[in-house]
């Protein structure tokens, strides 16, 4: 009988420690379900770079917080901070971000214009080479999802200042294959002798010409179709202007000219 009650008591045992064991793998297995069924594979999308994520939070905002991550109030997430995270929810989140760079920019040149009857018109040449210049000019960039949104200069600083081109235009002009320095033009009166010298204290001959000295420098040579070669040698009370007289020998030359508006070509 001792035998008998012994060999019950350990079956009992037995039984007890497998009863425990099968318990205690069951809840095992049911926790391991419950975490499997909680894991979500989540696709987190930062500033265009995507990840695959395993996450057990229940919305964005939790999963966010978990990386020890605070957003600015400027940047963007979709769906929302307050959005459900489900097995399979993408995240996008677009950072707002500020930051400055420093480059160096070309400066354009001027280009000033000089006239000379060095040359005739319609002609021009470079003088003087224009030179761009170099600035150091620092921006402030605005980017959201590493995307530009703005860019403002904050400073600027010159490194090389520009070279102004200088550029010559002529002002001469070409009649019967001589240059003139340019050609006015202007109302000619004949006149003849009146017994006076002229202003530069020489007798008045064919080829003098009374002017305005504001107009044409007094000592300049020209020519005058019709009439010939002109030398400025004499002023006169009624020239202003654009007015000239010329000098003829006799009177009657004087009086066929007359008055008639003419260009003077002036060397």
């Amino acid at each position: 009988m001792n035998w008998l009650k012994q060999k019950i008591n350990e079956n009992r045992r037995f039984c007890r420690v497998l009863a425990l064991a099968i318990g205690c793998n069951l809840i095992i297995i049911g926790l391991f379900a419950l975490i499997s069924y909680s894991v979500k594979d989540i696709t987190v999308t930062v500033n265009g770079q995507t990840a695959k994520y395993k996450t057990v939070k229940t919305s964005v905002d939790d999963m966010i917080s978990g990386w020890g991550v605070t957003l600015d109030e400027k940047d963007v997430v979709k769906p929302g901070m307050d959005a459900v995270l489900e097995d399979g929810t993408d995240v996008q989140i677009d950072l707002y971000e500020v930051s400055q760079e420093t480059v160096s920019e070309e400066t354009d040149f001027a280009t000033e214009t000089e006239y000379t009857s060095d040359l005739l018109e319609g002609e021009s040449k470079v003088t003087t080479e224009g030179v761009k210049g170099e600035d150091k000019v620092t921006y402030e960039i605005i980017t959201l999802g590493g995307i530009e949104q703005s860019r403002k200069e904050i400073g600027r600083r010159t490194v090389r200042k520009p070279v102004t081109q200088v550029v010559a235009e002529g002002t001469a002009v070409s009649y019967n294959g001589v240059k003139y320095s340019k050609v006015i033009t202007v109302v000619a009166t004949g006149y003849t002798h009146t017994g006076n010298r002229t202003a530069t204290g020489t007798w008045p001959h064919r080829g003098t010409m009374a002017v305005d000295r504001r107009v044409i420098s007094m000592g300049s040579y020209g020519y005058v179709p019709g009439y010939g070669e002109v030398h400025a040698e004499d002023t006169g009370g009624a020239i202003r202007g654009n007015r000239i007289d010329l000098f003829f020998n006799t009177r009657g030359e004087a009086v066929r000219w007359g008055r008639r508006t003419v260009d003077l070509y002036i060397k």
